[in-house]
């Protein structure tokens, strides 16, 4: 599986770009609308990425929870709460919306949801500095991705269980007996 990984992020016929949301398990029509939609496709990790750096320094288990929420929802929607404003916003000024986002991409939201749970659970028993940590390490992966829009979780996801799996519209492809969908 690590050659799939190889193969998508080198591949000589698509630019640094395109090879970045092919990871993400875009393609085709969907492909195309996610490069139309540029530095947008990157507001969720960005988003992500203030929610746990705010979380690590309030060290608060509400604010946790409540940025855990919309990790959760960008695990069963079609997309993240972000990506429907600026979906809302591009309808009204006539621009090309984010397409649905791959099972590729939802593994981020599904850790990153992980990752806030175990923050809030962790303040809210006192262990701040795990709660803290918890928080930290998921604004430091989401400020990466948001950055470079190098999906970490999507090249898991292709290392782990393949490009054409990646390519699924939700993690429900991981379930024994799951199909691409």
């Amino acid at each position: 599986m690590y050659r799939e990984l190889h193969d998508l992020l080198t591949d000589p016929s698509h630019d640094r770009g395109t090879r970045l949301l092919r990871l993400q398990g875009w393609r085709g029509d969907q492909l195309c609308r996610a490069t139309d939609a540029g530095l947008v496709a990157r507001l969720a990790p960005a988003f992500c990425a203030l929610g746990g750096l705010a979380v690590a320094l309030v060290g608060s288990s509400a604010l946790a929870a409540a940025v855990a929420v919309t990790a959760a929802v960008g695990v069963v929607a079609a997309n993240h709460p972000v990506e429907w404003v600026a979906n809302a916003l591009a309808a009204r000024g006539g621009r090309v919306p984010l397409p649905r986002n791959r099972a590729a991409k939802r593994l981020g939201c599904a850790i990153g949801t992980v990752l806030l749970v175990v923050a809030a659970v962790a303040f809210a028993s006192g262990h701040a500095v795990a709660g803290a940590a918890s928080a930290g390490v998921l604004a430091a992966v989401a400020g990466f991705v948001a950055v470079t829009n190098l999906c970490v979780p999507s090249a898991i996801f292709t290392v782990l269980w393949g490009a054409g799996r990646a390519q699924a519209p939700s993690l429900a492809v991981l379930l024994p007996g799951g199909r691409r969908r």
